[in-house]
């Protein structure tokens, strides 16, 4: 069987086929941290991650809605921004300079192989997804309110702009 006439399995990749990632959209993304264990209880780690990505939006010119670090996996909202970059491209820079940061404490793997991503399609599925991350703390029980949490917020939020 050709790869054109091959079956999908989640197996292969958790991209869609024929997408242009490079493509002009805005993206809620996902990293999960390997094996899920909670290392951004770690503080040193935690704002070491966070200096990572604002850093990285400075170099490669990408806009940053917004973002949360949780103890075991990061979401944020990105765009492209000035940034000619593909989403796989900028998530590989971001999970490299934090993979490098955590070697200071740690040895092994920080983030799992793969990333997820959702599209976003509209004003209101941007609306939402913004709610969606930033309560993420709240829904796991670690604060009441979202902006008690410190590894969370937003560089460029704005109105819906795609």
């Amino acid at each position: 069987m050709s790869d054109k006439n091959k079956p999908y399995t989640r197996r292969d990749t958790l991209r869609l086929r024929g997408f242009d990632y490079a493509s002009k959209r805005i993206y809620c993304v996902t990293v999960v941290v390997s094996e899920r264990r909670r290392l951004f209880l770690d503080h040193r780690m935690a704002r070491a991650t966070i200096e990572c990505l604002i850093e990285l939006r400075h170099t490669m010119g990408f806009n940053l809605y917004c973002y949360c670090l949780m103890p075991d996996h990061f979401h944020a909202l990105i765009g492209p921004g000035e940034s000619h970059k593909s989403l796989g491209e900028t998530l590989g820079a971001f999970k490299s300079l934090s993979t490098r940061r955590y070697w200071e404490w740690y040895d092994g793997r920080l983030w799992q192989r793969q990333f997820f991503d959702h599209i976003i399609r509209n004003e209101q599925d941007f609306d939402e997804t913004i709610t969606y991350i930033l309560n993420n703390p709240v829904r796991r029980g670690l604060v009441a309110n979202p902006g008690a949490w410190p590894y969370s917020g937003g560089l460029d939020l704005k109105l819906w702009d795609a």
